[in-house]
This record gives C-alpha cells, structure tokens and sequence, in this order.
C-alpha cells in the first residue's frame, strides 16, 4: 500500500444508488489520514489504490445520521450512516448501509475521529478570494482562527487586514453559489469574501475545525 495513503479503515459497504431510496449496490470504502476512498472491488495493488472511484476529503465532510433507515428503529430495519460533503458545485450526499451494529458504531467514529484527526494533521487551509474589490487570501488555521492577508504575495509575507480568533466568530453564511459572510462583530462588520467558486468546501472545513476543537476542549462527545 502506498506510505503517502495509509488507511485506519476499509471495509465493504453499501451506497444507495441515485434516485433509488432502497436500492444499493457493493463497494469497499476506506479512510485514509486525509480521505475518504471509494473503490468497485477490493484494490490489491498501488495502481488501484491511486484510482478511486470517488474521493472526498474528510475536512469537507460530515456525518449527519448514524442508525436506523427508518424514523423510528425497528427490527429488521436497514442501517445506515449518511454524509454530506461541501464540493466546489455543492453539497454532495451520500447514504452507505452496513450488516451490524457493530459496523454502525466502528464507522461512525472512525468518520468523526477521522475529520479532528484531519483538523489537527493538516492545520490550515487557504483560499484567494476578493474582499471590498481587494484580493486578498482568507486564511482558516486550526489553533489560530481567521486571517485575511492581502494578495499578491505568500502567506507569511502578505500584509494582514484582519485576523480573529474562532470564539470572536458572531454569524457565517454562504450563498451556495459563491460568496461567504463572516461577522466577528468588530468595526468592519460583515465581510462578504468573493471565493471564486462554490463556497461549501471552505464551510465544511470551518465546522470540521471548530468540531474538532470542541471536541478536544471537551465540549462535544
């Protein structure tokens, strides 16, 4: 297996098919430190470890049920865990069915274990973006919040604008097409970054840190 994908979990599963509530089909999925890995059959050598059929990166990925297929369990009921993960053309869902509890349990918390392990492994990602017709690149990093640095120029030498911690953070928002608004209730207000593109990969990346982040305060379980 390649060094650069060491995986914590794989394991076949089933995905719900578009447009087909109860219909699934077979496929292996594992985790990687980074990703999310789906594969047709099981990948024996390098070469087909390179090419899944889907990959998702756990920072824009979410959990959002862990159980029953039904609104209230009952025997024979399907389980099933869903995620939703924020891509540059939207929120893409999906619906995987597993045979045990067992199953349930050791994918839901590799899932969320996976994304603040993610969190606190890559730390920060970046993004140019427009601000008040300025380009400027917005910054999110794990221990330090927000940075808004202006462009051209790296990282480190670009001139900071703003820079906020994730508590000072009062109300995010997205248009789903485009643009993002943050407010950290200081003198500017709220900022509407330009991304570019879909703003849902940068969302989801906020909730993973600040998931994670609760979670290694102790807040969340």
């Amino acid at each position: 297996m390649e060094g650069e994908r060491r995986t914590s979990s794989s394991y076949w599963v089933a995905v719900q098919l578009d447009g087909g509530r109860h219909q699934f089909r077979p496929i292996v999925m594992a985790l990687t430190e980074k990703d999310i890995l789906l594969f047709e059959s099981v990948p024996w050598n390098r070469e087909a470890w390179s090419t899944p059929m889907l990959t998702h990166p756990l920072l824009a990925t979410r959990l959002v049920h862990s159980g029953s297929a039904r609104s209230s369990p009952a025997q024979g009921a399907d389980l099933v865990f869903a995620t939703r993960t924020g891509t540059g053309r939207g929120i893409e869902s999906h619906v995987f069915r597993v045979e045990t509890h067992w199953d349930l349990s050791s994918w839901t918390r590799a899932l969320v274990q996976g994304a603040h392990a993610a969190a606190e492994l890559i730390k920060e990602v970046s993004i140019g973006c427009m601000l008040n017709r300025q380009d400027v690149r917005l910054i999110l990093h794990y221990e330090k919040g927000f940075t808004v640095t202006r462009e051209p120029g790296e990282t480190a030498g670009g001139a900071v604008l703003f820079r906020y911690p994730f508590e000072k953070l009062k109300m995010s928002a997205d248009d789903g097409i485009r643009n993002l608004y943050l407010d950290f209730g200081g003198p500017e207000g709220e900022m509407v970054f330009d991304l570019h593109s879909g703003p849902k990969p940068m969302v989801f990346v906020l909730h993973s840190f600040l998931s994670a982040k609760l979670t290694r305060l102790g807040l969340l379980t």
